[in-house]
């Protein structure tokens, strides 16, 4: 597998070392920003849902005072002033007491007007005063007026918006009712809300105080919306004015003024992209809502933080651009060192590098031809013989990554390549190969599921047969023990010396078969082909081998049965002398390598079902 340039090392040390955690920074920057921020930006709007709250509350004290006002009317229908009963002259107007019998009712109509308009003149936000009472022969008698509008239209559409039937008659707290149109006038409705309270007779004993009536007064909502103007919010926000019944007082979205929000309040503060602020609540049952969205709420934080990462991905492209220029300057003359030093494979030591600088890659080009020049006089002052011989000997040790196998793939797959007109192979080979690389990468104590070697034998037989053109036939019989964990690449070398020493010989096809059993203790893997077999010296020098230091069996221009002797070692350092290979073998009938590994190590989830 091709590594790294050293343009692509440059680039990406660049990125993991700078770039990446910059990146990595302006997250976190940008994060810890949204979060301060948002813990500010609450503490706000709860200050600022306080404080309108507050205000709300002082109103309504206002209110509260001006609906007690009937108790304190210094009025009778004599004219007499400052009586010692004063708080009783709303209730003699309403029985209509003192009055004469023939003027009695026009005369309770002037004064109860009277009383009624000095008591809008109070507030300038009160829209009309509502009077609902029972006289003294317990006759329901009710009075309206309004500065703003003249003509009243039906009582009775004002008892039904009020709900007055269904009134707590006994309350002596202010009452408070949701918001409303003022359609019980002529003329253009108006959205308000009214806040009533009952009034008694406080003349008999404590304790005995009858109902007498009801005072309702009309508010404009336009005082509630004043207090709202005072506070300062951004304008992205939605604010509610709600009872405890979640009955829609004011609201930015007028839609909502006079509806039941309680379900839609309910959506808010399930969303996980708003926040929802709601007061505590005062003493008249009404607290204030904010809802803000937060994508509107950290909208420039997070711009900032996409500006930021422009700036990262554009200093990227920059570091690839420059990067690319310098790494071409410098690795030019590395790659004509690399052309002369494939001549020196050949044989050719008749070569020198131009010295073009003083710089590291002068000096290196230097000792190169140093290099050349003594490995040419070594060369020639060493024996042939001792060269071959150190040859097969590093040939053979490299034999251990496979690399006789990797040239012969790669060449089936170039010829493939040239041959295959569908293109439908190529990419098979390929993809096989890649998982064998992939595969033989990492550290060789790895433990693996046995269903991963199998995959790894799987793919290096069809690798094999891509080249010998179909004729292994590789059969598995493993269902009770895929998920074992075994020692990484133990299947593969056995596998390959059952092919090489077992199957090639006969120049036909042939047979490798891979089973897994329990034994007692142990848990065995099988591995067993159909070749020529091995007579009993063959035997005799593999056992002494398993028993030996040697890597594996010296012959005079080879090694042999080094992956035999690598499995074998590995199996015994982990699990100990009792474990290993064992292999049994008939000629003209085939060999079976027998692997074991302790079956104690094998938990029930390893097992399949």
């Amino acid at each position: 597998m091709k590594g790294f340039s050293l343009y692509q090392k440059f680039a990406l040390t660049i990125i993991l070392l700078g770039l990446l955690p910059m990146a990595v920074l302006a997250t976190f920057i940008a994060n810890k920003m949204i979060k301060d921020y948002s813990l500010a930006l609450r503490g706000q709007y709860e200050q600022a849902a306080g404080y309108v709250e507050s205000s709300i509350d002082a109103t309504l004290d206002g209110y509260n005072t001006i609906s007690k006002m009937p108790y304190f009317y210094n009025f009778n229908a004599t004219g007499a002033q400052n009586s010692y009963l004063s708080f009783d002259h709303f209730r003699q107007i309403l029985y209509g007491e003192a009055y004469d019998p023939a003027t009695m009712k026009e005369d309770r109509e002037r004064d109860m007007g009277n009383f009624l308009q000095y008591l809008q003149s109070v507030d300038s936000y009160i829209s009309s005063v509502h009077v609902i009472a029972q006289d003294s022969r317990q006759e329901k008698v009710s009075f309206h007026y309004s500065v703003y509008n003249t003509f009243f239209l039906d009582s009775e559409l004002f008892e039904k918006t009020v709900a007055y039937e269904e009134l707590d008659k006994t309350g002596k707290n202010l009452i408070l009712l949701p918001p409303h149109m003022t359609t019980y006038f002529y003329g253009t409705p108006e959205m308000v809300f009214t806040v009533a309270r009952n009034y008694f007779d406080l003349r008999g004993p404590v304790g005995n105080t009858p109902y007498v009536g009801t005072i309702f007064i009309d508010i404009d909502l336009k005082k509630i919306e004043g207090i709202f103007r005072s506070v300062e919010f951004t304008g992205n926000e939605v604010i509610y004015v709600v009872n405890e019944d979640n009955d829609c007082f004011y609201s930015n979205a007028e839609e909502l003024i006079g509806q039941n929000i309680g379900e839609t309040l309910q959506a808010l503060e399930a969303q996980e992209d708003r926040f929802v602020i709601r007061t505590k609540g005062n003493h008249y049952g009404l607290s204030v809502v904010v809802s803000l969205d937060t994508g509107t709420a950290f909208g420039d934080i997070r711009r900032m933080q996409q500006t930021m990462y422009v700036f990262v991905g554009i200093s990227v492209l920059a570091l690839f651009v420059g990067s690319f220029y310098f790494s071409k300057r410098l690795t030019r003359p590395i790659h004509e060192m690399m052309e002369q030093m494939s001549m020196v494979e050949t044989g050719n030591f008749d070569i020198e590098l131009p010295i073009r600088s003083r710089d590291e890659i002068g000096v290196l080009s230097e000792r190169f031809n140093q290099m050349s020049s003594a490995l040419k006089t070594y060369i020639n002052q060493s024996y042939v013989a001792q060269i071959k011989q150190n040859e097969a000997e590093l040939t053979a040790l490299k034999s251990q990554i496979y690399p006789h196998f990797l040239y012969n793939t790669l060449e089936i797959i170039r010829m493939t390549a040239l041959e295959d007109e569908g293109g439908k192979q190529v990419p098979e080979m390929i993809e096989a190969l890649s998982g064998q690389i992939h595969y033989l990468i990492g550290p060789m104590q790895d433990m693996v599921p046995l269903e991963k070697e199998i995959d790894h034998i799987n793919k290096y037989v069809y690798l094999l047969n891509c080249r010998i053109g179909s004729k292994i036939q590789l059969l598995v019989n493993a269902q009770g023990g895929l998920k074992v964990q075994v020692p990484k690449l133990i299947l593969q070398p056995i596998v390959e010396n059952a092919y090489v020493h077992g199957i090639k010989p006969k120049k036909g096809k042939g047979r490798i078969m891979v089973e897994t059993a329990v034994q007692g203790e142990q848990f065995e893997i099988s591995v067993m082909d159909n070749g020529i077999g091995m007579d009993e010296e063959a035997l005799a020098k593999i056992t002494k081998l398993f028993e030996s230091d040697d890597p594996g069996i010296k012959n005079e221009y080879n090694w042999q049965s080094i992956g035999l002797k690598n499995v074998h070692d590995r199996i015994r350092f982990l699990y100990g002398e009792a474990y290993g290979i064992r292999i049994t073998s008939t000629q003209a009938v085939g060999t079976m390598v027998r692997i074991l590994l302790p079956l104690k190590q094998i938990t029930e989830k390893d097992m399949d079902t």
